[in-house]
């Protein structure tokens, strides 16, 4: 019997040990400093970024540049994690089932970068770090 409860014992201290480590971690350590060249553009807007289930910081700068809307990530900071994506969406409720656009994956944790997208994207409410594989918002700024 002593042997039986050693061994759940032992099994729930591995349990916790594996899950903390795989929890939010990829290495995406690289600080990002992507230039945006503002000439012929126009910019629209300026939001900080909101933290949801992790500290996210920094500013979106949102550009008209002819056809295209430019989403430019400024100082941004954000916790590391698996698979994470940059999603324009409608609803912070409902991110998935409310519509959403993937403008692709995270290009780093920190630094300054930018995505570019169809001028039509105005309509969506909400820019938002995505982790797919937790289905959940690291954060968020408001669109336009």
């Amino acid at each position: 019997m002593k042997t039986f409860f050693s061994t759940i014992i032992l099994f729930g201290i591995f349990a916790v040990v594996s899950f903390s480590t795989v929890s939010c971690k990829k290495d995406k350590t690289e600080v990002i400093n992507e230039v945006f060249d503002t000439t012929g553009s126009s910019r629209l807007a300026t939001q900080s970024f909101i933290s949801d289930a992790h500290t996210t910081t920094g500013e979106l700068i949102i550009y008209n540049k002819g056809v295209e809307l430019i989403y430019v990530f400024k100082n941004f900071k954000t916790d590391d994690g698996p698979n994470l994506e940059v999603w324009l969406c409608n609803s912070l409720l409902d991110v998935i089932g409310g519509g959403y656009l993937n403008l692709g994956d995270l290009k780093g944790i920190e630094g300054d970068f930018y995505y570019k997208a169809p001028a039509s994207t105005a309509t969506f409410s909400y820019i938002v770090v995505w982790c797919t594989d937790f289905s959940v918002a690291f954060g968020h700024a408001f669109s336009i």
